[in-house]
């Protein structure tokens, strides 16, 4: 019977294919042949799209899961989310060409609306997804906390999408974790490599979705902004118009001389107060204070130092080997960050007993310090146990003198990050000094753009290439150098020959070291500090991807609105959307240094109040700008 069976079927296929074949067509012949054999084609069809009335048995219902490997909802995910952008990326393309080719300026900006319109649902679509991600990595990262933190830090919140402070401080609660246990197993002699907490953490833990920043939330009044601005011919540009409006920004931004008395006096009061506390140390500003770029809610910092003690060198020591003389400089370090303490705890009880401090703590970070409020100002002070910045300081002059646009886009962009919550490098954003550098790497590789036959460019074009170059920029496969200019590809191992030229060049030998990428954060932007060629700028910037997303949208964004022929109706500024109504944000500050700085301020012929008088090229805008939020 069995054999009886078999026959049939085969007699059945023979058939089949003798029906298939056409000899004179071979393509047909395949595509008939096909045809009769879909039951051989095997698809991989998702739980719940199949057919219900066909019983499957529960092992086929899921993938076997590897640890560390996403789940398969989550492969799910990603697969449709895959192709549903290639679905559309041909049609899309298709349009761009079509928008492209049009001539006609206007029929072209329209075209283009429609483009924008359309990337606009796909970014709808991607926002989604990542939320989605970003929820279950956060849900990991909890649960790895609850696991490993003994005892747990602190508690940790419901995930909220608009909380990205918090989801940055549990990456950080998670890689300090990780590298501790990195440290004992090296310690214990575990082989060395990314690896050897494959049992414990994913290499791809920490990896996580990028989302665009917001302006933060503050009201603001009917009256224009003061850098809301328009040149004072008719017929001016767009980028004419833009170039202004950054151009009565920075100038908006500088101090007037009453700040400048108030933050003088101040600063006075704390170098006074320091080594009075602590008779054995010393005291000088640093910071913005002298390098000139103070921002209205700039924190007034004094570096305290020993400047009698008179350390053991290292060169008068002998070491056996290379864990020995770690060993003796790690006791170094902890011997004179114990005393630094010592001596701000001294600073810290002289200004609880100062009636014009509030708000005083101390924090043994790496570089210990005490911060307190000036009652007066509502300034924040930090007295910080930090070492010399006499190279940095000099770099920054250096590249002030050569780059003209530097300081004014500075400012721009310092309050740009400072709006959106990505200027604290705790919290995963970018100190002032990282972004001065950013800056200036961005401005010394921009390409020259000449407007009226002028061999240089405006400031517009340097802002608009500042956005494009950071939103652009691969972190995760170079490095970025200043002093040469320049990148090199991020790689594990350097060859024998970098290898030998680096023993004769520092800071060759600093960048192999800075272009290892970070295990758990491969992201990280690689940033080499030209005054410090060991020191990474980057490498607190765990919101890079942040940053990088929301500067691709301002740039977009701008250039829509520099292209738009009917923008000069609106009465709004070109900035709003990059700054908002910051000036409503700084006012809150400034009012009250302003006013106690008025005592102070010496009156000198020529001292008139800077960055607040009008310019003589432009028109002040009667209406605009006064649409209630930032957002």
């Amino acid at each position: 019977m069995p054999e009886a069976i078999k026959e049939k079927a085969r007699q059945e296929l023979l058939r089949r294919l003798n029906q298939s074949i056409d000899p004179n067509d071979l393509s047909a012949t395949l595509e008939a042949h096909r045809e009769s054999n879909r039951a051989s084609v095997i698809h991989q069809v998702p739980t719940h799209k199949s057919d219900p009335e066909v019983w499957r048995p529960n092992f086929l219902n899921r993938a076997p899961y590897r640890s560390g490997a996403p789940r398969p909802y989550e492969y799910r995910v990603t697969r449709d989310i895959q192709e549903r952008d290639r679905s559309k990326q041909d049609t899309l393309a298709e349009f761009s060409e079509t928008v492209a080719k049009t001539t006609n300026e206007d029929d072209a900006y329209q075209l283009k609306k429609m483009k924008d319109a359309a990337l606009l649902v796909r970014e709808q679509c991607a926002a989604a997804d990542a939320e989605l991600r970003n929820g279950q990595n956060y849900t990991r990262w909890t649960k790895f906390l609850h696991e490993h933190e003994k005892p747990l830090m602190a508690e940790i919140p419901e995930y909220d999408p608009k909380d990205r402070q918090t989801f940055f401080d549990l990456i950080r609660r998670v890689y300090h974790i990780i590298v501790r246990e990195q440290k004992k197993a090296k310690t214990l002699g575990v082989l060395k490599g990314p690896g050897i907490l494959k049992g414990m953490a994913s290499p791809l833990l920490l990896l996580y979705s990028s989302v665009f920043r917001p302006l933060m939330s503050l009201k603001g009044g009917n009256d224009p902004e003061p850098w809301n601005r328009r040149p004072k011919n008719k017929g001016y540009s767009h980028r004419e118009w833009f170039d202004l409006e950054i151009t009565k920004f920075a100038e908006w931004m500088q101090l007037t001389p009453s700040e400048k008395a108030a933050r003088a006096k101040l600063t006075e009061t704390l170098l006074e107060l320091v080594p009075r506390a602590a008779p054995d140390t010393g005291a000088e500003p640093f910071g913005s204070q002298v390098t000139g770029l103070t921002m209205p809610n700039s924190d007034i910092d004094i570096r305290i130092y020993e400047p009698n003690f008179n350390a053991p060198r290292q060169q008068d020591q002998e070491f056996a080997d290379k864990e020995e003389k770690h060993a003796w400089q790690a006791q170094q370090r902890a011997e004179k960050k114990a005393r630094m303490i010592a001596h701000l705890s001294k600073v810290q009880s002289h200004l609880e007993k100062h009636p014009d401090f509030d708000q005083i703590e101390i924090t043994e970070s790496y570089y210990p310090l005490v911060k307190a409020v000036h009652l007066p100002t509502r300034l924040k002070v930090q007295v910080v146990a930090t070492k010399p910045s006499d190279s940095s300081r000099e770099a920054i002059k250096s590249y002030l003198e050569e780059l003209p646009h530097l300081k004014p886009l500075f400012l721009l962009m310092k309050t740009t990050l400072n709006l959106r919550g990505l200027s604290d490098p705790w919290h995963g954003g970018f100190g002032s000094y990282s972004l001065f550098m950013m800056c200036v790497v961005a401005l010394k590789s921009a390409p020259l753009e000449p407007v009226k036959q002028k061999p240089f460019n405006s400031i517009s074009d340097d802002f608009l290439y500042i956005l494009k170059f950071w939103s652009r920029f691969d972190t995760s496969k170079k490095l970025l150098t200043i002093e040469p200019l320049g990148s090199c590809q991020k790689k594990l191992w350097a060859t024998k020959e970098e290898i030998e030229a680096s023993k004769t060049d520092f800071a060759l030998s600093a960048r192999l070291r800075l272009a290892k990428p970070v295990a758990y954060k491969p992201y990280l932007l690689a940033l080499q500090d030209p005054a410090d060629p060991i020191n990474d700028l980057g490498r607190s910037g765990m919101a890079i991807s942040d940053l990088q997303k929301t500067l691709r949208k301002l740039h977009r964004d701008l250039i829509e609105n520099l292209e738009d022929p009917a923008r000069k109706k609106n009465p709004s500024a070109l900035l709003k959307g990059v700054v908002g109504r910051c000036d409503r944000f700084f006012d809150e500050m400034r009012i009250p240094v302003d006013l106690w700085g008025e005592q102070f301020v010496v009156e000198e012929e020529g001292v008139d109040g800077e960055g607040r008088e009008e310019g003589n090229g432009e028109v002040e805008m009667e209406d605009g700008g006064g649409e209630g939020a930032l957002s």
